[in-house]
């Protein structure tokens, strides 16, 4: 027992405990270096900032799928929410001239989705991949049916505002809302029965339930809490994009699954954190704002794209049966 407290101690231990975050750092480092070989530009303010900006909606949607994946959950309808809430805006807008009524049935569309798929996964136990499939299906649908799959511009200063720079030239309203955001989540995650009850969920519902918890609230609260961060997101894009554009947020759901996955967060649920959300984000942003600098072209973005995520889960699936290896040696001293 001493020697295994011992070894828990151990600087070695310590760094093969938290192998995959380092992994996938260390491959976020070789990605900025060589993108910084391609284009010495890659980490000045100016591309730093379209680099949060471009990624804002995707960091914000990130934080609600973190709750939704650590309770063994899955959400497909991101991006669709967030297309078919911001052309509500723009519909909205365009027929009222208030940008604030506009903003609010965006959020107030998103928050209502979420709810009703949320009661559906949780109340009459349908499979969430379902539920949230024919929600991306219906809502991309739904966003072009309602726009005649045209740009709805809108032009309002309180857009200008949200993007507009205010300070050091890259801070903006939107990253103070990108920032309030995982704070928040962060914070609920970690410090609140809310969160505990989530990573509870993640590893056994059954056990929870019969702990008294009510998990199928539980569950539904993670949905609307992810929506509404979608309907934020929605809000945060119209602001970068000044209109509502009724093809924007493909492939949203998958990246932000993919962040939070490739962090370290488990898909079956019950293990994961903020912090390695933040390290698949930080992976995930430098990729597609990289290879969109070196101007390549969509077919061969997405093709180098889905190769390089592809080399770095392997590497995180080598590094975590490595740590796994080293503490099952640990434990069997």
């Amino acid at each position: 027992m001493k020697a295994i407290n011992s070894e828990k101690k151990g600087i070695r231990y310590l760094f093969i405990r938290s192998l995959d975050t380092y992994t996938l750092l260390a491959m976020t480092a070789i990605l900025t270096v060589f993108f910084l070989s391609q284009n010495p530009l890659f980490l000045s303010i100016g591309n730093l900032f379209n680099l949060i900006q471009q990624n804002a909606a995707l960091i914000i949607v990130a934080v609600g799928m973190t709750f939704v994946v650590i309770s063994g959950n899955i959400d497909l309808s991101s991006g669709s929410i967030i297309v078919f809430t911001s052309c509500l805006a723009g519909i909205i807008f365009s027929g009222t001239g208030s940008i604030w009524l506009a903003l609010a049935a965006c959020v107030a569309m998103a928050t209502a989705i979420g709810a009703f798929n949320g009661l559906l996964i949780s109340r009459l136990r349908i499979n969430p991949v379902i539920v949230t499939l024919s929600c991306m299906i219906w809502a991309r649908g739904l966003g072009l049916a309602v726009t005649n799959a045209s740009s709805i511009p809108i032009d309002s200063a309180v857009l200008t505002t949200i993007y507009q720079p205010f300070l050091f030239g890259f801070i903006n309203i939107s990253l103070v809302i990108v920032a309030a955001c995982f704070v928040l989540g962060w914070h609920l995650l970690k410090n609140t029965r809310f969160g505990r009850y989530t990573y509870a969920i993640g590893e056994n519902e059954n056990t929870t339930e019969q702990a008294g918890v009510n998990t199928k609230r539980v569950i539904w609260v993670i949905f609307i809490l992810a929506a509404f961060l979608m309907g934020l997101a929605s809000m945060v894009d119209l602001a970068r994009l000044g209109s509502s554009i009724p093809t924007i947020g493909v492939n949203m759901e998958l990246d932000a699954i993919v962040a939070v996955v490739i962090g370290g967060n488990k898909l079956s649920g019950g293990y994961g954190s903020f912090s390695k959300t933040l390290c698949g984000l930080l992976f995930m942003c430098i990729l597609s704002n990289g290879l969109s600098t070196l101007g390549v072209t969509d077919d061969l973005f997405f093709l180098i794209k889905g190769g390089i995520i592809l080399a770095a889960l392997a590497a995180q699936i080598t590094s975590n049966n490595v740590k796994s290896s080293y503490m099952r040696a640990i434990h069997a001293k």
